[in-house]
């Protein structure tokens, strides 16, 4: 039995510009189609059209319509449900780190006090050496050696496969175009030269519990679980396009009535879960979601992220979020940190006695020890080294 092809379309939003404030602006009419590769961030979801797809068990919709039986419901992904409220804030220009501290990490004034404000800013990653210089062929010659320590094998995450340890970057080229793996790796060695941390970061505090750096790559056409993260994160992109749906920390997604699980937990009483790890929503499928079964999910507020090469943005601390990227390929790195309730202003002000200023790339990830954990704190620090070049044959 085919498929049925409806003509109701889900509402998308356009790009933001830099005077965005979290507000919407519909891109798409009913029974329009987009052929972006996406669904949802770049044109109508998923051409335009919902879709109804038979699920296992259910009789044939012929059967169904002869005895009169209830209509199907459409299928929904994950971008067709809830509440969107447009695209979260873009900016031109990066904030010093004493206004980040206050409007992003705290959002004193604004909407989601204490619970941070996510925001996009433009271009901020071309300023590092990164930008201009990974390429394939760069990163093969110059660090096709260095080793990653996590590899995994699944571009569209379900946490329950093992990755693969100790490949060194030329392997991974050789194969990430043809298969399946994904890199997770901590920020090599020498790649960790050429990415710096974003100016923000530069002093109040940020740099003494800095957590962990990873190097997302992949060929795209990846797809995250929905989940959060006890960290405070940049995520800057270098190469590709990645989408993101962020639900706010208040939400209750983090219970059953939204499919949430506890892997480990899960693995013991639900064969589908064996070997299974972490804690994020497992019960319901992205790409179908069942509001009938989970009804929330269409009641929830959220908000788009779309970043391009070059952009850089914050997602706070514990904020939901899933991520996909389309197909093409995908390269990543971000920086996760605590930011402590009160900020340091006294490293700004000895930061800038040592003549830098602030507002300029002065720290390269190699700079910095890591491993602060809010269960197992540790100071980090950070030594300007060499700030950023003009360009990166400057290096």
């Amino acid at each position: 039995e085919q498929p049925l092809e409806g003509s109701m379309a889900s509402p998308c939003f356009a790009s933001a510009s830099s005077s965005s404030s979290f507000s919407s602006a519909p891109c798409c009419s009913p029974g329009s189609s987009s052929s972006a590769p996406a669904a949802g961030p770049r044109g109508c979801a998923r051409g335009g059209a919902l879709r109804w797809r038979p699920r296992a068990g259910r009789r044939p919709l012929a059967l169904m319509l002869a005895l009169g039986l209830t209509e199907p419901a459409l299928a929904k992904t994950i971008w067709e449900v809830g509440q969107p409220q447009g695209h979260i804030d873009v900016h031109e220009e990066l904030p010093t780190p004493q206004e980040f501290h206050k409007k992003y990490v705290l959002d004193e004034d604004g909407p989601f006090k204490r619970a941070g404000r996510p925001a996009l800013f433009k271009g901020s990653a071309k300023a590092m050496p990164a930008f201009e210089l990974w390429t394939d062929d760069y990163l093969k010659q110059k660090h096709g050696k260095v080793k990653m320590d996590q590899v995994e094998t699944e571009k569209r995450e379900t946490r329950s496969k093992l990755p693969h340890e100790n490949w060194n970057l030329a392997k991974f080229l050789a194969k990430y175009n043809t298969s399946d793996i994904y890199s997770t790796a901590q920020t090599p060695k020498g790649l960790s030269d050429e990415v710096f941390l974003l100016p923000p970061m530069n002093c109040g505090g940020f740099t003494s519990r800095l957590s962990s750096t990873v190097l997302w790559f992949s060929s795209g056409d990846t797809k995250s679980v929905i989940h959060n993260d006890g960290q405070q994160n940049f995520h800057c992109i270098f190469s590709g396009r990645k989408d993101w749906i962020l639900w706010q920390p208040s939400e209750t997604i983090n219970t059953r009535a939204f499919g949430w699980i506890k892997g480990e937990e899960e693995a013991r009483t639900n064969p589908k879960f064996k070997d299974t790890y972490g804690t994020y929503v497992g019960l319901i499928d992205t790409e179908d979601v069942d509001v009938n079964e989970f009804p929330g999910w269409d009641t929830l507020k959220w908000w788009k992220l779309s970043m391009e090469a070059g952009d850089c943005a914050y997602i706070p601390a514990r904020w939901f979020h899933f991520v996909e990227a389309p197909r093409g390929r995908s390269l990543t790195v971000h920086v996760w940190f605590e930011a402590g309730g009160k900020f340091d202003q006294r490293s700004c002000d000895a930061m800038e006695a040592q003549g830098h200023n602030t507002s300029e790339y002065l720290l390269r990830i190699s700079d910095c020890t890591w491993g602060h954990e809010p269960d197992k704190p540790k100071k980090t620090k950070c030594k300007v080294r060499k700030p950023a070049p003009k360009k990166a044959d400057e290096l």
